[in-house]
């Protein structure tokens, strides 16, 4: 059974609340994620929120599962092309690191 976007906004805010690694980031992260499709953005506490966010974060789902499981690295996300990012650098990185603490089923 695919997963809803709401399911996907739930979990990653559910991980997020949950990271120390994603509050320490400190940026509003708009989540523009594909197959399937979702948006939305996280707040650094991890709450969906409507603010303007400092990053926007393009990224499949498989991807995402991938970073969470620690199949990939964010920086090999990066390298190999499957995730675009916009916002200031070295807080994108630290985001991205994040994501490998994230607890996501899939």
């Amino acid at each position: 059974m695919a997963i809803s976007p709401e399911e996907i906004s739930r979990t990653l805010s559910e991980a997020a609340r949950s990271s120390a690694a994603w509050q320490a980031a400190g940026a509003t992260v708009r989540f523009v994620i594909s197959e399937p499709d979702a948006e939305f953005t996280l707040d650094p506490s991890g709450v969906v929120t409507e603010a303007e966010p400092t990053h926007v974060l393009g990224i499949s789902h498989a991807d995402l599962l991938d970073l969470a499981a620690g199949r990939r690295t964010f920086l090999r996300t990066v390298t190999a092309r499957r995730v675009t990012a916009r916002g200031p650098v070295m807080q994108t990185f630290a985001l991205g690191q994040a994501l490998t603490t994230f607890s996501l089923a899939g």
